[in-house]
């Protein structure tokens, strides 16, 4: 096989991979609309040492009776290449009174399904990490 053939097989191969990749991750029951997310809560939780789930980077499968709700989801922000890079959060408060915008990038938020099919995020920020969080005006996107 001369050098010529080997770099067109080797480059095809790769382009197949990443294309069944692509296609697998892309797939309708591996995916969930911002539907589903804008509206959840924000959950605080106390992270043990040993809490696989939360350093895997993996979905908690649940909502646990011991996280505290400490906000809401206002947004799903992705940055000027289109990737999901942060949330918007509303956090405090009660009623709309007295609480705050922040954003939470994604290294201090994991995903949490709910009951039925909606989701919720959960944070390893404490609830005096998120409110000392510099304020966003959410109408900056309006």
């Amino acid at each position: 096989m001369t050098p010529r053939i080997f770099a067109i097989a080797t480059a095809f191969a790769a382009a197949t991979s990443t294309a069944a990749f692509a296609q697998s991750t892309l797939a309708p029951e591996n995916l969930i609309s911002a539907d589903k997310i804008e509206e959840g809560s924000v959950y605080a939780l106390s992270l043990e040492s040993e809490d696989r789930t939360w350093v895997n980077g993996e979905r908690y499968v649940e909502i646990d009776k011991s996280w505290e709700r400490v906000g809401d989801i206002s947004d799903v922000l992705l940055d000027q290449d289109g990737k999901v890079v942060a949330i918007l959060a509303e956090i405090g408060g009660f009623l709309g009174i007295g609480d705050h915008d922040v954003i939470l990038p994604l290294e201090s938020i994991r995903i949490a399904q709910g009951t039925e099919s909606d989701y919720h995020f959960v944070t390893n920020l404490t609830e005096e990490q998120l409110k000392n969080l510099p304020e966003v005006d959410e109408d900056i996107w309006d």
